[in-house]
């Protein structure tokens, strides 16, 4: 966890797209090494995405890898149980609330994993701050 940031980073900027402005936040979204960043609301909005990616993962793969299954619903109940995903940090979620409320925030993650369950592969293993799974995503 503590190299994805800086190797995002890196091949943001080796791959010429964008400056440190597109960079900065990717490096910096690993809240554990660089310390809160809320500034850029950039900062917030990926922290906050990071957190939650894996969460709706891990909902997906409680439901047998279906992420057509995972609904708002689901993700507003996992996120109240705090030994499921436990790695994923639900105070990075709740601080998007100061650009939207939370129940939009989560039909909003669903919706936008879902619209990529295709490019997240047949089978996929998540590294992210809520740990490691693996299985069928569909």
């Amino acid at each position: 966890m503590q190299c994805h940031g800086n190797a995002g980073a890196a091949l943001l900027l080796a791959a010429g797209l964008g400056g440190e402005e597109v960079a900065g936040p990717v490096r910096r979204h690993n809240f554990e090494t660089y310390g809160d960043t809320d500034t850029p609301p950039v900062d917030t909005a990926l922290t906050a995405a990071d957190n939650m990616s894996g969460l709706v993962i891990a909902c997906a793969m409680v439901k047998g890898g279906r992420l057509s299954e995972v609904t708002a619903k689901t993700v507003k109940k996992k996120v109240k149980d705090k030994a499921f995903a436990a790695g994923c940090n639900r105070d990075r979620i709740r601080r998007i609330e100061t650009y939207m409320e939370l129940p939009a925030y989560y039909a909003l993650s669903v919706a936008a994993l879902q619209n990529i369950k295709e490019d997240l592969g047949a089978f996929m293993i998540v590294l992210s701050p809520c740990g490691s799974v693996g299985g069928d995503i569909t």
